[in-house]
């Protein structure tokens, strides 16, 4: 007998939001590629820095911002879109 195991939390997101699952492994992808370059927070100039996107309608599409400022826009009610 073989125990199912119950789905991470990040699988079960990855299964209820498969367009922005893609649209994350599409940057990692085009970052690891050379497609796209990280750059610094647009708001305050830190390098280390998350990929935001404001709609996943085009996967490549993304702006820079650091995990503070990352936070603070979503804080504030700036959503991904669908």
């Amino acid at each position: 007998m073989s125990k199912e195991r119950k789905p991470t939390r990040q699988q079960m997101w990855r299964k209820r939001h498969p367009k922005r699952y893609l649209a994350h492994l599409t940057v990692q992808n085009a970052m690891r590629l050379g497609v796209i370059e990280r750059k610094p927070c647009e708001v305050c100039g830190d390098p280390k820095t998350d990929a935001h996107h404001d709609t996943y309608d085009n996967p490549l599409e993304v702006r820079f911002l650091c995990r503070r400022h990352h936070k603070a826009h979503h804080a504030k009610g700036g959503s991904n879109g669908p």
